[in-house]
């Protein structure tokens, strides 16, 4: 996959960003725990070029060496992900391709490799240049023989755009493995929409699968705004074990699920696998890693042996900001593989948030000066829109500018007296008197307005301190003098905070 967006829009020539990751023989270049956490372990070779049409002082554009994040000896496969700049000029559409020659013996297809991504710097509509998807796919996918498969492709568009998948057609795009150089069997059909490869293989053996996925300004757009590559392995096996069951994730966090995580902070989930057919174990977990990533050993439930049970952490990097997939699917000791599942762990910086209300600038007060007895907030939605009250906890934060400390919380699933969703509007009921000669701002939690679940823009947190600021004004000090003939005496009374 290689995938690129435009991080410095104020530039001339712009900075273009490049996110790409390859998976490679094991046997070419093993990979270890110990060199992942170092992170200076390279693997692949070759370069990233443009063949045509290529911006000034771009042809070859960098390398395709990248450190190593994840590997599978059961699989033979080592994988990784780099990020690298280069300089482009706005106003360009060009293709950046990697290619080569050493596909392994394929079912169908093979021969020369090639993929290729397209860019665009071009300046959108809404004043922002384009994010292109993020395509995140298992490198080997093991297909028991005969059996129907419906596989998701995992995209993340950052922008939030339509996308759609397509198989890959030209030389540029897919070399030896286009569409109309393999052999499929008939029934093979790719939902375009939903981005579902409906595939039920009938030939024991590796078949190589090219898509592109394309991305556009609005529902009715037939320019994309990009091109993004995605390729992977199909291992077509069969038993003489009848039991077909697939290992199923059962963790703690929905899959495909966004999981915000601020830049620096790290976080940990618990993955559980279950392994459903009899007198069978789990021998491997095919993955996909972001970099950041650690992953524990895994060990076996003390109730039920059947689940097993790993632990992967996450450390969010500001040049990670959007969503970074990491999937993951359970093998058993049959070879039956579950279906891959991703959590999407979601990096934002503050003033990045794409959620609607916030890149709109959604109708909101009072802001500014206010008494510090102010009790009544709102924000208006906009036209032809409306949220409602979220089942699960979210929280709308009074916010200390000088310090980021939270002066008062609500809990918008639960305080329904402080906080009323209306049809056209949020309105936020506080009740409490804030300090006097203070800067606050208000921070609304992801959730609020739409599940996380859903990963949508409107999940998205706001909390830019620009966004929703107020102040409260200074009160002064009340001196009080009394006097007689014989002395006199000053009692300054200092104004404290009342907490209602």
């Amino acid at each position: 996959m290689i995938t690129w967006r435009i991080t410095n829009s104020t530039s001339n020539p712009l900075v273009v960003e490049i996110l790409q990751r390859h998976a490679w023989n094991y046997s070419w270049w093993p990979c270890t725990n110990a060199q992942i956490s170092a992170g200076n372990y390279m693997i692949g070779s070759g370069n990233i070029i443009c063949p045509s049409s290529c911006p000034p002082n771009v042809s070859t554009i960098n390398s395709v060496t990248v450190p190593c994040t994840g590997y599978n000896q059961i699989e033979s496969y080592v994988s990784g992900e780099g990020r690298f700049t280069f300089r482009v000029p706005p106003n360009y559409r060009f293709r950046a391709i990697f290619n080569n020659s050493a596909w392994f013996s394929l079912v169908t297809g093979g021969g020369v490799w090639s993929v290729a991504t397209e860019i665009n710097t071009y300046i959108r509509p809404s004043g922002r240049y384009n994010q292109a998807p993020i395509v995140t796919m298992l490198p080997v996918i093991r297909l028991r023989r005969y059996l129907i498969y419906d596989i998701k492709i995992n995209v993340a568009d950052n922008d939030f755009d339509r996308y759609t998948c397509v198989w890959s057609n030209s030389s540029q795009e897919c070399g030896g493995v286009c569409r109309s150089a393999l052999t499929l069997p008939a029934s093979t059909f790719l939902n375009e929409t939903s981005c579902i490869l409906h595939f039920v293989p009938a030939t024991i053996g590796f078949y190589a699968m090219a898509f592109t996925i394309l991305d556009f300004e609005n529902e009715t757009s037939t320019t994309p705004l990009s091109r993004v590559p995605i390729q992977f392995i199909f291992n077509v096996w069969d038993s003489n074990v009848t039991c077909s069951l697939k290992p199923i994730y059962i963790g703690d966090v929905s899959a495909d699920e966004c999981i915000f995580v601020e830049p620096g902070k790290n976080i940990t989930v618990l993955i559980r696998i279950k392994v459903q057919c009899p007198n069978a174990t789990l021998a491997n977990v095919i993955g996909v890693y972001p970099t950041g990533f650690t992953q524990s050993s895994r060990y076996t439930d003390a109730y039920d042996p059947t689940i097993n049970i790993f632990q992967v952490s996450y450390t969010g990097n500001a040049n990670q900001v959007g969503q970074n997939l990491f999937c993951f699917a359970g093998v058993d000791s049959i070879g039956n593989q579950g279906d891959s599942n991703c959590l999407r762990f979601t990096v934002q910086l503050a003033s990045d948030s794409r959620n609607t209300l916030y890149v709109n600038n959604a109708t909101h007060f009072p802001m500014g000066l206010v008494s510090k007895y102010q009790s009544n907030w709102t924000l208006l939605y906009p036209t032809t829109t409306t949220f409602v009250r979220p089942t699960t906890d979210a929280y709308i934060r009074f916010k200390i500018t000088s310090t980021q400390q939270d002066f008062v919380t609500y809990n918008v699933a639960k305080q329904t007296t402080n906080v009323i969703y209306l049809s056209d509007r949020l309105v936020i009921l506080s009740n409490v008197a804030f300090s006097p000669g203070q800067n606050y701002y208000i921070s609304i939690d992801p959730g609020v307005f739409l599940p996380i679940a859903t990963c949508l823009r409107d999940s998205m947190e706001i909390t830019d301190k620009t966004f929703w600021p107020y102040n409260t004004a200074s009160e002064p000090n009340t001196t009080v003098t009394t006097s007689t003939t014989s002395q006199s005496s000053t009692t300054t009374l200092v104004n404290r905070t009342v907490n209602i």
